[in-house]
């Protein structure tokens, strides 16, 4: 008896009261008639004292059952008197919130505060120094402005997107089970936006940077579009609890607010009970259509509703991924990446498919149909990824203690009506992305120009880059500003289109910037291979990642999931790479498509490439000027701006890579790939974090592949440098980073830092054998590529004299 009391206390992690069982059978009952004495003595003095109250029981008490009360209750003044001991046990965590997954348990011990990292950083001012070099003047700055910008329409009010904010309670969240909300159409604020007025215009327009806090059950949506057949209107959003992970007071407070986003990641299964209402249910009770559901969709002006899915179940994918835990309430799980986006799409009613399709639901680039998006509120779960699996899933947990719906929820958990739910109301359902942004390739599947085999939808490109770009930006901190955007994005598609690039689809950042200038100009010198987007919306924050609260750039992953979403399932592959990033074919490859060619023979579905930063050489920089400023050049050492020469490319500049090929994958510190868009459902700039093959269930994943686990993907490989291709990375050297780079380049000084102007080491030679430095003295610390100093650069300098860039 004394030992099962021992582990139900254990598992309940506060404290565990322990007695021996090797105490004498004397001194043992003895110690048990001690304490029934006293117990006894106080269930006379309360009978006594209650003698008139319903429901007393008169029999005497069982002494076995008095017994454990004394324990229990022994114990738990102990546990309440030792807060110092529970304190110090916290701080032996090594997370923020400890899942007890071995038992399946979702209770958890909270660690104490964490230490903030670099308490006194402050950021550069937003957008610091970003003025655009500009290489091509964009028409707008001569006062030609599209016809369709200068209108201004005046949308309807009964058309106008509004979120209606509803009042949140987290108190609630505590009781069991959770109160049914009684909100009304009178408590929930109302808030329009009527700048967004145009279909072409829609991402440009949605008020991403506006978005209305007060109410994060609201998804933080940043884009919204008909996927190509109109049977889903398909949303990509982004999880703005991310955005905030230090550790002040004001970001905890932050954190604590916006944890409903979190929830909205979790799946809740619902019932209907009559034509208007629903209540919470268990994955049995639940209606076909709605046991892995979050938002209610309700299409106007029909009034048909229908029920969300999620592209890719979050659970199931944290649950392969073997995390403890998806969410934690704490926050600060910015590390689990696939939760960064949250892509769900509503199902359209079958009577809307058709217009909305062919685009004729779309009249003078406005809507005539709208969806309004009303979230099912529940607390988040923090335990276990296991614990409320779909049914099609569930098999694979069943060792994790499982999450109760009716303990949680109750048996009568009513939703109330959308007209007192807090929602997203008015969204326009616009035309299909190809229809909306690449008319020209449209008529090529409409002409059959483009092969299409049965069954299957048309592949209008063969291989894309999907860019989130800009003319000017800055750097994580706003430390340092990059200008050059126009000249980079100009060389960039120059020399991928050499490569057998056939389309780039451009999300123009440059309006979170400047409206000074663009990306356009250079867009319109390839206008049958480049299809650019306005994409002003800021990343949410773009502190470093060494601070207490990293950086979160949702505007970058918003735009890589919006065009892999909206085009890819037109093209057959997708490559992954920034303007500054140069994948080089090696070998006997002139281009990337026979490479394409062999993976799709292998069955490969996804390629990475290894990225270490190369070094600009500093024969092809301009000479330094040296500015003495210490604030500038945050150092006491001499800077200077670096720039590349005008007469040769941004290819050639940094072709000074700081390994030999074959070696970069060996000690780097990320990847870049292409990949299948039909295998990949979720890309994070560098990976692909959700494909086909993680959402197998594990019975499905065992038969096809034979083992348990999908990591690493097995339809996935890394390039071979030498004999496929290798990443040469061009990325900027901000001015800090020059300064004192003579004693760091030089052989006659200590050096204090990386010396970040290439010094290639002559052939033959390397950091073990041969000369370590120039007759000047300047100490070797690079590699030149001989293929692409030999080929790739000539090449691509004649191209862009034929180009006639500037």
């Amino acid at each position: 008896m004394v030992v099962a009391l021992n582990n139900k206390r254990s598992q309940g992690g506060r404290r565990k009261f322990k007695v021996s069982t090797r105490l004498t059978g004397r001194c043992f009952f003895c110690f048990l008639g001690a304490i029934w004495c006293i117990q006894m003595t106080g269930v006379m003095w309360t009978a006594m004292d209650d003698s008139a109250s319903p429901g007393t029981v008169d029999t005497p008490p069982n002494p076995q059952k008095v017994v454990q009360a004394s324990l229990r209750r022994t114990a738990e003044q102990r546990a309440r008197e030792s807060e110092k001991e529970k304190d110090q046990a916290n701080a032996k965590k090594d997370s923020g919130l400890t899942t007890i997954a071995k038992q399946g348990s979702s209770q958890t011990e909270k660690k104490p505060k964490p230490k903030i990292m670099r308490p006194h950083y402050k950021p550069n001012p937003y957008g610091y120094r970003v003025q655009p070099e500009v290489i091509l003047e964009d028409p707008k700055d001569h006062g030609i402005v599209p016809e369709e910008e200068e209108q201004q329409r005046e949308v309807p009010e009964d058309q106008v997107l509004t979120a209606y904010l509803e009042p949140i309670d987290q108190s609630q969240w505590s009781i069991k089970p959770l109160p049914s909300r009684t909100t009304t159409p009178e408590d929930l604020t109302k808030v329009t936006f009527p700048r967004l007025n145009s279909c072409k215009r829609l991402m440009e327009q949605w008020p991403v940077d506006d978005f209305p806090d007060d109410d994060p059950f609201l998804p933080w949506i940043h884009d919204v579009f008909p996927t190509h057949d109109g049977k889903f209107i398909q949303f990509v959003a982004q999880n703005k609890n991310r955005c905030h992970s230090g550790t002040t007071e004001e970001e905890e407070a932050i954190i604590e607010h916006m944890r409903p986003q979190t929830a909205l990641f979790e799946h809740v299964p619902l019932r209907k009970i009559n034509e208007d209402q629903y209540r919470l249910s268990s994955h049995e009770d639940a209606d076909p259509d709605t046991v892995g559901t979050r938002f209610v969709c309700r299409f106007k002006p029909s009034g048909d509703i229908t029920f969300s899915e999620f592209n890719n179940d979050y659970e199931w994918v944290s649950f392969r991924k073997a995390q403890r835990y998806m969410f934690n309430s704490e926050g600060r799980d910015n590390k689990q990446i696939h939760t960064s986006q949250l892509l769900f799409k509503c199902p359209v009613p079958p009577a809307l498919q058709e217009s909305i399709r062919d685009g004729s639901s779309v009249v003078d680039d406005w809507a005539t149909i709208f969806v309004d998006v009303i979230p099912i509120r529940t607390p988040p779960r923090y335990g276990h990824p296991g614990e409320f699996l779909v049914p099609h899933y569930a098999k694979a947990a069943e060792h994790i203690k499982k999450f109760d719906p009716h303990a949680e929820w109750g048996e009568n958990h009513v939703l109330p009506s959308w007209e007192a739910s807090g929602r997203w109301t008015n969204i326009p359902v616009c035309k299909p992305s190809l229809m909306e942004y690449e008319s020209k390739t449209l008529e090529k599947i409409e002409n059959a120009q483009v092969d299409v085999k049965e069954g299957e939808l048309p592949k209008t490109h063969n291989l894309v880059s999907c860019l989130w770009a800009s003319a000017g930006y800055t750097t994580r901190g706003h430390r340092f500003a990059v200008n050059d955007g126009q000249r980079r994005l100009m060389e960039w598609i120059s020399f991928n289109k050499i490569l057998g690039w056939d389309h780039f689809y451009i999300y123009d950042n440059t309006a979170a910037f400047t409206n000074d200038t663009s990306l356009q100009p250079i867009a319109d010198m390839f206008p049958d291979d480049v299809t650019i987007l306005k994409w002003p919306s800021k990343v949410c924050n773009n502190n470093p990642n060494n601070v207490d609260s990293p950086g979160e750039r949702s505007s970058q992953y918003a735009a890589e999931s919006s065009c892999r979403l909206r085009f890819g399932p037109h093209v057959k592959w997708i490559g992954q790479f920034d303007i500054d990033e140069y994948l080089v074919p090696m070998g006997e490859y002139k281009s990337v498509l026979p490479l394409l060619d062999k993976l799709d023979k292998e069955g490969t579905k996804v390629i990475s490439f290894a990225s270490w930063r190369a070094w600009p050489r500093a024969s092809h920089v301009n000479p330094p000027v040296p500015i003495k400023d210490k604030k500038y050049c945050n150092s006491q050492h001499e800077c200077f701006d670096l720039s590349v020469k005008k007469n040769t490319t941004l290819l050639e500049a940094y072709n000074c890579d700081r390994q030999k090929p074959g070696e970069k994958k060996q000690s780097m510190p990320a990847e870049k790939q292409i990949y299948r868009a039909d295998y990949v459902t979720q890309h994070f700039i560098h990976y692909s974090t959700v494909t086909q093959t993680t959402l197998l269930s594990l019975d499905d994943y065992r038969a096809k592949y034979g083992k348990r686990y999908p990591f690493p993907d097995p339809q996935s490989r890394f390039g071979d440098e030498v004999n496929e291709g290798l990443m040469l990375h061009s990325k900027a050297v901000a001015h800090q980073d020059t300064a004192g780079w003579i004693r760091n380049c030089h052989k006659n000084f200590s050096a204090f830092s990386l010396c970040r102007l290439g010094y290639p080491y002559p052939e033959g030679s390397d950091e073990t054998t041969g000369p370590q430095w120039n007759e000047g003295g300047w100490k070797y610390n690079c590699y030149v590529n001989k293929k692409i100093d030999n080929y790739w650069a000539p090449l691509l300098e004649s191209k862009l004299q034929e180009l006639g860039s500037p």
